[in-house]
C-alpha cells in the first residue's frame, strides 16, 4: 500500500523527470516580500545612466554588459544594473521606465537584486518596487 509521502515523491519524481518547472518553492509568500534569491535595497536614486548596448561597464568581477545603470543614495558605491536589449524580457524596459519616472520625480525606490557570489559592486536588478 502506498503512503501519501510515497505518491506525493512518485508525482514530484514524474514532474521533474518530464521537464516541468515547478516554481512554488521561490515564489514569495505575498507581494510584500521577494523571493529567497534577491536582496532588498532601498533609497532615491542618485545616478540614472543609459548607454548603447553592447558597452560594459567596469573592471574585472565588476564588469557588466546592461544598458541601464543606478545608484542609491543609501549605498553610494554600489551600482545595480538592467539589460534591456533585445532578447531581454520585455519587464525589464517597464523597470528601466519606471526608474527612469523615479530619478526624474524624486521618488525613493525598493530595487530586489540578486544575491552576489563574488564580492562585486555590480549587482542586477530584479524587480522594481514604489511604495507611498
Amino acid at each position: 500500500m502506498m503512503t501519501k509521502n510515497r505518491i506525493f515523491t512518485l508525482l514530484i519524481s514524474a514532474i521533474m523527470l518530464s521537464g516541468i518547472s515547478v516554481a512554488f518553492a521561490d515564489s514569495p509568500a505575498d507581494i510584500s516580500s521577494p523571493d529567497r534569491h534577491s536582496v532588498e535595497v532601498k533609497g532615491k536614486i542618485k545616478l540614472y545612466r543609459v548607454q548603447a548596448e553592447g558597452m560594459q561597464l567596469g573592471k574585472d568581477q565588476d564588469k557588466t554588459n546592461a544598458e541601464v545603470f543606478v545608484t542609491l543614495d543609501s549605498a553610494p558605491k554600489m551600482v545595480y544594473s538592467l539589460q534591456i536589449h533585445g532578447d531581454s524580457p520585455k519587464s525589464n524596459q517597464v523597470m528601466a521606465d519606471t526608474l527612469r519616472d523615479a530619478y526624474v520625480n524624486n521618488i525613493p525606490v525598493t530595487l530586489y537584486h540578486i544575491i552576489g557570489i563574488n564580492k562585486t559592486n555590480n549587482l542586477k536588478i530584479l524587480m522594481v518596487q514604489l511604495t507611498r
